[in-house]
């Protein structure tokens, strides 16, 4: 009974970690609750600590503290070396330490941001790092360090999990390929050089399920190699359109989520009518999640229809709303389960459109509408959440909200705490809502935040150079 007891613990802590890590704008005060885990009693301490210590740099409070712990896992010749070169404080003395904290440790991505800048010290950390943890994610400086030969580099490293490809150094990618095929998880920088070692190291594992490609550089060979993964690739993100997508898209016939943005090529649309071309022969029938920028409306429709019902998220960003009706229709007609989508409403019978995706769409949580409502549409909207909106409903994205006549809005708000819906959360990029609604805010019959990716709740996390991209 123990065991179970300590496997559902754990199962329940991860989800707590899970949930933390997707909200993003509460992740301090989700945080404190995984710390106050630890207090509990001493099981939970130790079901808590591996998993907090898998990641550590997420959950770090004071860095000082964390660098001490750190330090005091460093053999008595290492600590020696650091004091001799004045790296640490001659009356450094080791902590005292209730675990083995470095040995819990896996995905090391962020780990140098909490290291001071000194060569010395991080190769002797990093050296640590090597000899005692099973590795899933290399910290982006470490790569820099000769890490293959630290011992016990060939263990450490052959369960690594993710990685970021971004540095030209290809004897790199070489001497990984030779140990590690578990790698699931890839992020693929393109530019102008040799990729030779990226190529073979690609070739070299088993299933890459989550792909991030980011440049312009048309590498064929890039592309070649991912072909050996085109039934295991479930997740695909490039922040262009390139051939690489020409070759591979159509291929992957077990994808789930798809993103492309091409926000650098705003006025090059050759690209965009070449993937276009290619997008319209293909099945996509475990797609879940379509996020896509400056794609034609005929387009995305098509893509839709090709799925088996199983889209529950669809954000789309369009040069043009021709078709803005059909698309509509396809949601409601293809999409039983959508929660999130991006809907259109100032085209001819758009929102009776909208108002069969509320009857048929039951699971629907969220709306995303990216573009000015016109007047003649905006009471009739507000009317229609009111009358029709399912009851999962409760975020709404309209980025020009301010432009609402207020006592239309003021009328819609107590209606909406009349019904007993939830807290409605209202996403916007002006200020002047917040001042407006405050009374509304204080009743809790509004949220309003700033538009951006915690809308969506994306559920596959990257780092910060990821994310910044």
């Amino acid at each position: 009974m123990s065991k179970l007891n300590r496997d559902i613990i754990f199962y329940i802590f991860q989800d707590l970690i899970d949930f933390t890590n997707m909200n993003l704008n509460n992740n301090k005060k989700y945080r404190k609750s995984l710390f106050y885990c630890l207090l509990v009693n001493k099981l939970w301490c130790e079901i808590m600590i591996p998993i907090l210590w898998s990641s550590p740099y997420k959950y770090i409070c004071k860095k000082e503290l964390f660098f001490n712990i750190i330090i005091s896992h460093l053999s008595d010749n290492s600590i020696k070396l650091l004091k001799n070169n004045y790296i640490i404080k001659s009356n450094f003395q080791k902590q005292k330490l209730s675990f083995n904290y470095i040995k819990f440790c896996k995905y090391l991505n962020d780990i140098h941001k909490v290291l001071p800048n000194d060569s010395i010290l991080k190769k002797e950390i990093y050296k640590l790092f090597i000899s005692e943890c099973s590795i899933k994610c290399l910290s982006l400086n470490m790569i820099y360090y000769p890490i293959f030969q630290y011992p016990g580099a060939n263990i450490s490293l052959s369960n690594l999990y993710e990685l970021y490809c971004n540095i030209r150094e290809q004897n790199f990618y070489h001497e990984l390929a030779q140990i590690c095929r578990s790698i699931e998880k890839l992020y693929i920088e393109l530019d102008d050089y040799d990729l030779s070692g990226i190529v073979e190291l690609i070739e070299m594992q088993k299933h890459i399920k989550y792909l991030y490609i980011e440049g312009y550089c048309e590498c064929q060979k890039i592309a070649q190699a991912l072909e050996k993964h085109v039934n295991s690739i479930i997740y695909l993100v490039s922040t262009k359109y390139t051939s690489f997508l020409y070759f591979l898209f159509p291929k992957l016939t077990n994808l789930q989520f798809i993103r492309i943005r091409n926000g650098d090529n705003i006025n090059n649309y050759e690209p965009i009518k070449k993937f276009e071309e290619y997008a319209m022969d293909a099945g996509y029938y475990k797609l879940q999640i379509l996020e896509l920028y400056k794609i034609s409306l005929y387009i995305v429709i098509n893509i839709i229809q090709n799925t088996n019902g199983n889209l529950w998220k669809i954000k789309i960003r369009i040069p043009s709303y021709d078709q803005a009706k059909e698309y509509n229709q396809t949601i409601y007609r293809y999409c039983p389960n959508i929660k999130y989508a991006t809907v259109f409403l100032n085209r001819d019978e758009t929102l009776e459109e909208l108002k069969n995706i509320f009857i048929k769409c039951q699971y629907l949580v969220a709306i995303d509408i990216d573009e000015l409502i016109l007047v003649k549409y905006r009471d009739k909207f507000l009317d229609l959440l009111i009358e029709l909106a399912p009851l999962p409903l409760y975020k709404i994205h309209i980025d020009r909200f301010r432009y609402f006549n207020k006592e239309s809005l003021k009328l819609f708000f107590n209606n909406w705490n009349c019904k007993g819906k939830k807290t409605l959360h209202l996403y916007h990029r002006f200020v002047e809502v917040h001042n407006f609604i405050k009374k509304y805010k204080i009743e809790g019959i509004i949220e309003c935040n700033y538009y951006d990716d915690d809308f969506w709740n994306h559920e596959i996390t990257w780092p910060d150079i990821v994310k910044d991209i």
